[in-house]
């Protein structure tokens, strides 16, 4: 832990007048220092993924997390073991520093002390006894873990050139140095070099971006190639992927070359704090992304976007009771949920950004981010749909937004690629930020959105960003326990319509509850629309985020129908101890099954697609269904919304005014009782349903009137307010 500046160590002097006369010539001589008895225990550094940095004269040293671009200070400066505190306040700096994994230390070079030093996990330092005369100064090294060595070195002034340090404790050359080849022969222009954690052999980056290796056992240098990152390197340090990680000087940049891979152009992937004067190490055993790493806000678009931490995908650091964010919520990962998979597997934090109009060729489209406090905005927008966000992609570039909801226009370009799309906002305190790499706080959010030629325009029910409800009491042509929580679906959809008419229809959804005995399949008609307009080899159907090859356009029919499941069953799982899926008190439990549709048509439609469309349930083919049926009535049996005529595929036998049914085709009543009741009903927001055997009208009193008077009273008997709060399924 980092030691306050004005604590002392205590140390016992045997002969004190001795001791210090000691002291003070081994100053006037500039001699080795050999450590003290002291009673601090050896405390070493664990081989984790942290990285340290040391910066100033006074070698102030800060942990930088990699994986999220964090740091903190760790250590103000660094306590001598053998010396008073007053002594360390003159120029002290560590440099050529690394980490030993064969026992657990860093190493450097004293300023202060000219010779080596050890440096505890607390950061205080003892100097070591190296068997040299030769007064020197180096602020160039690593510790080689497959040598055990401490290589050093330096290029200005006399006996300049690559030194070996041995730290085998066990050797009889313990803390011998030797020269290994000259600075005439290798002549690097760097700040810092690293040593492969597993071929120990020496790398680094010279000013000029060229990627040099050095082979210690030979003295020789290879030039590989350019990494293109330019500038003073002052810290360099390994991966156990084979990865160098450089740090810039001036402005805390920080770079991955793949050494390993060949890939030698850096990617820049954090930021360190800048210093005139810098040096680090970690171990180079440990991975990229830490064991135990501070949880980062990831983004969720497919990883070809930089998702994932291992492709330096976008990240944000989270810290504090109150973050910085989009929207009310954010969630913390230690690494990202690509698309297919979802961080909303771990709460639902895409919030932040709303799609006010349409994303529509050559124009502006508004969205709205709310923001928790002040902030820079960058947005970048898959335009060519290539699965990159390009450099010219980016269609907001640090705009500065305040708490609240703040507009940010995207002016589009006008030869985008119509289709599906990713678009990532990223919010941060921080300007500057790139498409990838971290952030120190702030948050990411990926968004799949729709890309839309020229002179198209686009409907939304029942709004971009709303939801509608459909529910079914699924034992028609008996009304049951009318608890209309047998099947509960959310939808929502969008009517693309040019000059000619209709182009395209999508839908989403998913399913809120399943209440029900008897297994049900879901299905979408497109009312007026043949099933050969449509262009089946464009559909996109997505469930539970996973693109479904087989098409759901039901085969076979001349109407265009559309099964989204043939047994709900499949998808959702009661909660523990549970019957049925989200309609039992106290059994909630996650959003298991999503689905998105997109419907293009081979020519422009005049049906009057609105709405909903025609959502209804059918029975899963096979099943069981009531004792009232002889045999499983199968695909023949439909339950559409009040007075919705059934499709082709339905059993018109079915409407022989069993039970409590009321169906008059001829008069187009469908679906009712005698007193008007639905069996299906559309509320046009997301709605609270009445728990497992609770009927409707006990959950909400003014739902009867409102039926019976075909929607003349009680228009808004649906609300939260309106409802006897103890009989419906929370939010």
């Amino acid at each position: 832990m980092a030691l306050a500046p004005n604590s002392f160590r205590t140390f016992v002097l045997a002969a004190p007048s001795f001791q210090i006369l000691s002291f003070c010539a081994a100053i006037a001589l500039g001699a080795s220092l050999a450590p003290i008895a002291h009673a601090q225990p050896e405390q070493t550094f664990a081989c984790d993924g942290t990285a340290y940095l040391t910066t100033g004269h006074l070698s102030r040293t800060y942990a930088l997390d990699l994986n999220s671009g964090d740091y903190k200070v760790a250590a103000d400066y660094h306590e001598s073991r053998v010396l008073p505190p007053y002594a360390w306040t003159k120029k002290s700096s560590l440099d050529a520093l690394g980490f030993n994994p064969n026992d657990g230390f860093a190493y450097g070079w004293s300023q202060f002390h000219h010779t080596v030093v050890r440096m505890y996990s607390d950061f205080s330092v003892d100097p070591l006894n190296v068997a040299t005369n030769e007064q020197k100064h180096f602020y160039v090294g690593d510790v080689s873990g497959p040598d055990n060595m401490l290589y050093l070195y330096n290029r200005n002034g006399k006996n300049t050139g690559l030194y070996a340090v041995n730290l085998d404790s066990s050797s009889k050359r313990y803390l011998s140095m030797n020269l290994i080849a000259d600075s005439t022969s290798l002549s690097l222009d760097v700040e810092d070099f690293a040593v492969h954690p597993f071929n120990g052999k020496i790398y680094a980056i010279e000013a000029n971006g060229t990627v040099v290796e050095v082979d210690p056992a030979s003295g020789t240098r290879t030039d590989l190639g350019n990494s293109e990152v330019y500038g003073n390197l002052g810290s360099a340090f390994f991966d156990d992927d084979g990865n160098l990680y450089v740090v810039r000087n001036y402005d805390g940049a920080t770079f991955r070359i793949g050494i390993d891979s060949g890939a030698y152009k850096g990617e820049k992937i954090a930021h360190a704090p800048s210093a005139t004067a810098a040096d680090g190490f970690r171990c180079a055993k440990a991975s990229f992304s830490p064991a135990a790493v501070q949880l980062s806000d990831f983004g969720d678009a497919p990883d070809s976007y930089g998702t994932y931490a291992d492709t330096n995908g976008a990240r944000h650091s989270i810290f504090g009771d109150d973050p910085l964010r989009m929207g009310e919520a954010i969630d913390g990962e230690s690494d990202a949920y690509a698309h297919p998979l979802s961080d909303n597997s771990t709460g639902d934090d895409e919030d932040g950004v709303a799609f006010v109009s349409s994303l529509v060729s050559g124009q502006r489209a508004r969205t709205i981010v709310s923001a928790s406090g002040d902030g820079f905005v960058n947005v970048w927008l898959d335009t060519n749909r290539d699965g990159v966000f390009d450099a010219a992609e980016q269609l907001v570039t640090d705009q500065a937004v305040s708490e609240g909801d703040n507009q940010v226009i995207l002016a589009l370009p006008s030869d985008l690629s119509e289709g599906k799309a990713w678009a990532r906002y990223r919010l941060s305190s921080t300007p500057g930020l790139q498409a990838t790499g971290p952030a120190a706080d702030g948050e990411v959010e990926d968004h799949q959105i729709k890309l839309l030629e020229d002179r198209v325009s686009v409907s939304s029910y029942p709004s971009t960003d709303g939801w509608s409800t459909v529910a079914f009491e699924d034992n028609w042509p008996f009304v049951g326990d009318y608890d209309m929580n047998d099947m509960v679906v959310q939808m929502r959809t969008r009517t693309y319509k040019n000059a000619s008419g209709v182009t395209q229809v999508d839908m989403e959804g998913y399913v809120a509850s399943v209440g029900a005995f008897y297994e049900n399949g879901f299905a979408v008609r497109l009312p007026g629309v043949p099933r050969d307009a449509i262009d089946e080899t464009k559909l996109e159907f997505v469930v539970s985020d996973i693109d479904v090859v087989a098409s759901p356009l039901e085969p076979g029919r001349e109407e265009a129908i559309f099964i989204i499941t043939d047994n709900v069953f499949k998808h959702v799982t009661p909660g523990a101890s549970c019957d049925y899926y989200r309609s039992e008190y106290q059994c909630g439990a996650d959003l298991e099954f999503k689905f998105s549709l997109s419907i293009p048509f081979k020519q422009a439609q005049n049906a009057d697609l609105s709405g909903l469309f025609d959502p209804f349930l059918f029975a899963t083919p096979g099943a069981f269904h009531g004792a009232h049926f002889l045999t499983p009535p199968g695909r023949g049996y439909e339950i559409h919304l009040k007075n919705q005529s059934p499709t082709e595929a339905f059993d018109e036998r079915l409407f022989a005014g069993v039970g409590q049914d009321a169906s008059d085709p001829a008069a187009g009543k469908y679906f009712l009782t005698s007193t008007g009741m639905p069996w299906a009903l559309e509320i046009g927001t997301a709605w609270n349903h009445p728990y497992e055997y609770v009927e409707l009208s006990a959950a909400y009193p003014d739902f009867p009137p409102f039926a019976e008077s075909n929607g003349r009273v009680n228009q808004n008997w649906y609300m939260k307010e309106k409802a006897v709060t103890d009989l419906i399924f929370p939010e």
